[in-house]
């Protein structure tokens, strides 16, 4: 462990290290009060892109070796045709992740419950941020607006904002 004391999640630690923002990051699971420096969320930030990059090499070398199958894909099974015609994509869905490779299948299970279990923290550590940038929470509603993430970047990237010239 780190040999600083950390302080509490919701106080900035702008020492923060690469493996105390992945421990910091889910211990603030639902903390919304607060600050975040731009250590702590860009580290967990390159976490997130690394666990990323290690589930999609999983899943695209599945993938690729699902596509160079000599038996592969020539003629689409008379299940997809049908549920094709009768407008339900469960079915189609269904049979595309049963063909491919037990990896790519695994990869693809254990990063969606990543990404869905890590959903309420990264919004918690992006609220945080927005805090320490001296703007309110609410701006991570900018997700939700085509190129919005872009916006919300470069809001999550400005320095800390001392505490009397904080916006309130």
């Amino acid at each position: 462990m780190d040999s600083v004391a950390q302080p509490p999640v919701g106080t900035p630690w702008h020492q923060a290290t690469f493996g105390a923002s992945f421990v910091r990051f889910w211990r603030g699971y639902a903390i919304f009060r607060g600050k975040a420096a731009r250590a702590e969320f860009w580290f967990w930030a390159l976490w997130w892109f690394l666990i990323s990059l290690v589930a999609n090499i999983a899943f695209g070398a599945g993938v690729l070796t699902l596509l160079t199958d000599p038996s592969g894909l020539a003629a689409p099974p008379l299940q997809v045709e049908q549920a094709l015609e009768a407008f339900n994509p469960f079915p189609v869905w269904g049979y595309l992740l049963s063909i491919l490779p037990l990896g790519a299948q695994i990869a693809l299970g254990i990063f969606t419950v990543l990404a869905l279990a890590s959903l309420m923290p990264w919004i918690a550590i992006s609220v945080r941020r927005l805090h320490d940038t001296g703007r309110s929470g609410w701006w991570v509603l900018l997700a939700a607006v085509p190129l919005g993430n872009a916006v919300l970047a470069v809001l999550l990237a400005l320095p800390s904002v001392d505490r009397a010239q904080a916006v309130r």
